[in-house]
């Protein structure tokens, strides 16, 4: 399997965690645009912070390291970036359907 594969599969496994989440836990959406704000931008940070973060992970590039780098630290952070763009779409067609009524 090449790079480009992998990665469109761990992009789509986060994709698929991020859908999960938000179907599966509800009550962990945000009630109001602040909050999906917030949140987006914390996931804005957490993207901007993850490459200098998987630079540091030790003794890259053994394969154990970069296992541990990629699922203890990039799955987690690319799933809550999705998660939180879910959110705040989310809210947005409530609203639209709420001002629909």
């Amino acid at each position: 399997m090449g790079k480009e594969t992998f990665l469109l599969l761990f992009l789509l496994g986060a994709g698929v965690l991020a859908v999960w989440v938000a179907l599966r836990l509800p009550r962990l959406a945000p009630r109001s645009f602040r909050w999906a704000w917030v949140h987006l931008g914390a996931s804005l940070v957490v993207g901007a912070v993850l490459g200098p973060v998987l630079h540091v992970v030790p003794g890259l590039p053994s394969k154990l390291s970069v296992l541990v780098a990629l699922f203890g630290v990039a799955l987690p952070a690319i799933t809550y970036m999705l998660l939180a763009g879910m959110w705040l779409v989310q809210l947005a067609v409530g609203e639209s359907l709420a001002h629909r009524r």
